[in-house]
């Protein structure tokens, strides 16, 4: 008797039962490289950020020696060794200071504002000479003090020159001829005691000033601002 069909039969309902074999996934490759890149962007977003850290803590951290002044310089004023002095600030300021190492290059300069003590000099608020304004004449008299009001002058104070007589003249009969004026640097001449006062006049007006100066023929006398 025989029993081939029957295990035919079987061995096919065994085949059947196995699980069908399935291909392998697609795409693991790309998975893999988009990790790296990742990685990799991650790394650079930290260096990048490493560096900004660097650079901000050395700029700010990093000090100047600058100019200031150690006592109050007025407008038209030269700037004399004695008015400097230094401060430290950070460093990476958008200032426009005068680093200390050019202080020789500062003396002699005029302040074309006044400057209080402690101001920090720029190049903006000193200049080689004030500008002289259009149509304008600068004429320099040396007073003494009988001829000058004890109140210091400044740059920009409003003066009248007064036209005196000649020394140990009779004092005039009418008012005297005056001119007005602005007053553009004082300066103290110590060798011969007078003070050196450089005046602002129209230009028509510049040589008949002049004369009365180089005879000490004229005193100046200080209005208000609003005169």
């Amino acid at each position: 008797m025989t029993t081939t069909a029957p295990e035919k039969t079987s061995k096919r309902a065994r085949n059947a039962e196995k699980p069908a074999t399935r291909p392998a996934a697609v795409g693991q490759p790309t998975k893999s490289r988009r990790r790296v890149w990742m990685i990799a962007l991650g790394i650079t977003i930290v260096l990048i950020g490493a560096l900004m850290t660097w650079y901000v803590t050395t700029t700010t951290s990093r000090t100047v020696s600058v100019l200031t002044t150690s006592d109050n310089v007025q407008r038209g004023e030269a700037i004399t060794q004695n008015d400097l002095t230094t401060i430290t600030i950070a460093g990476g300021q958008n200032v426009d200071a005068i680093p200390a190492s050019e202080a020789a290059d500062i003396v002699g300069r005029v302040a074309s504002v006044d400057l209080p003590a402690g101001s920090l000099l720029t190049s903006g608020n000193t200049l080689d000479t004030l500008p002289v304004p259009e149509g304008s004449s600068i004429v320099g008299i040396a007073l003494n003090s009988s001829q000058l009001p004890s109140y210091r002058l400044v740059a920009g104070d409003a003066v009248r020159l007064v036209d005196t007589p000649v020394a140990q003249g009779e004092p005039p009969t009418s008012d005297p001829q005056t001119f007005d004026a602005t007053v553009f640097t004082t300066t103290y001449d110590e060798a011969n005691q007078t003070w050196i006062v450089d005046v602002v006049v129209p230009e028509r007006e510049a040589a008949s000033i002049a004369a009365r100066a180089a005879t000490q023929r004229v005193s100046i006398i200080l209005d208000s601002a609003g005169e």
